[in-house]
């Protein structure tokens, strides 16, 4: 039997970002490292499951700051632009 992930909610999502503070992007960039620590190469998933999920109820906003949190992961975990990651 497979294990399901965790469905992330937005309120865990505002709770995460919370502590980054700064832009919508910086807290994209710090859901995604944290989403990256926790669930490794899950994380790219997980993310694109929030996405959908956020589109199909129609949570604009959710929807708009999960594709920057899911565009941070792929930034973050590509090979090619792993190495200019601070």
């Amino acid at each position: 039997m497979t294990e399901k992930p965790p469905t992330i909610h937005t309120e865990t999502a505002a709770a995460v970002t919370h502590e980054a503070g700064g832009s919508t992007e910086a807290q994209a960039v710090h859901a995604a490292r944290t989403l990256i620590a926790q669930y490794g190469e899950d994380a790219q998933v997980i993310a694109m499951m929030r996405v959908s999920e956020l589109g199909f109820a129609g949570d604009m906003d959710g929807y708009a700051f999960w594709e920057m949190v899911l565009a941070a992961i792929e930034v973050l975990t590509d090979p090619a632009t792993a190495k200019y990651d601070a």
